[in-house]
């Protein structure tokens, strides 16, 4: 019997492979006074509602709401091309909503595309539409000033919108696997990026030592200690080509779907 489970724990392990924990340097605020170089994409932009005024009843004299309470349930959304790519969460009975526990991000917003402001009151069975208005040249807005978003209903919503936020760091996350490492993660406006490292390259070198020669933990060791002066790394890439990149610290503008945190 503890052969065959001992068997069949083998055979487990085989088929599903590996599980190597995944490492990301450190992302911080970006240095006091540092010029941030190079400035935010025109494309990306920071994107929050700063809170919204609606009347104290609807256009045709009625009340908001009929249970729990005569003011709405509002919530915003941004829809970029028809998809939403931002909704806050309901904020019951008001007509101030703030927010306070929405995502505050960067989202990227291609040139030219369609993007609409969107107020809505939330309610049991079908939500109602407070307002829509569609913003033009909506990154090219971006600005230290709330935007003011005047509706026909005569709610007025404030949004900001404003150049990316950013963070400091590598911009890259990696794997330890036996014997060595693999980058697996690059945010897309970062130093890593402006490198052209990719998820898959294998990390061969760090500081010309070999990483199938490192002890346990010298991997994350050497790059988070060189990070400001540079990072010196021999890499090999789907290709099989191997190259010789220096990576230092510098600006990152992490979009939404990145997961890092910008306020």
């Amino acid at each position: 019997m503890k052969t065959l489970r001992g068997l069949a724990i083998a055979f487990l392990t085989t088929a599903c492979g590996a599980v190597f924990p995944e490492v990301t340097p450190p992302v911080k605020a970006p240095p006091p006074g540092r010029e941030l170089e190079p400035p935010p994409p025109k494309d990306v932009v920071f994107i929050a509602f700063a809170g919204a005024e609606i009347p104290e009843k609807t256009r045709d004299g009625r009340q908001w709401d009929s249970i729990g309470g005569s003011a709405p349930d509002p919530f915003a959304k941004v829809l970029v091309n028809d998809v939403e790519i931002l909704r806050t969460p309901i904020q019951s009975n008001t007509l101030k909503p703030t927010w306070p526990d929405q995502k505050r991000a960067n989202y990227r917003i291609p040139g030219g595309a369609h993007v609409k402001i969107e107020l809505w009151d939330s309610n049991p069975i079908n939500n109602h539409p407070i307002c829509g208005k569609v913003m033009h040249d909506f990154a090219q807005q971006a600005a230290a000033e709330p935007i003011v978003v005047d509706c026909e209903s005569g709610a007025h919503i404030q949004l900001r919108v404003e150049p990316a936020h950013a963070r400091w760091g590598l911009g890259f996350s990696y794997e330890l696997r036996t014997g060595g490492a693999a980058i697996t993660r690059v945010l897309a406006e970062s130093p890593a990026a402006r490198e052209k490292l990719a998820a898959g390259d294998e990390i061969l070198e760090i500081g010309g030592k070999k990483v199938a020669k490192m002890e346990e933990g010298e991997v994350q060791s050497l790059i988070n200690a060189n990070g400001q002066v540079g990072v010196d790394l021999l890499l090999r890439g789907a290709n099989h080509d191997e190259r010789r990149v220096k990576i230092k610290e510098g600006v990152i503008y992490p979009t939404v779907d990145e997961g890092v945190p910008v306020e």
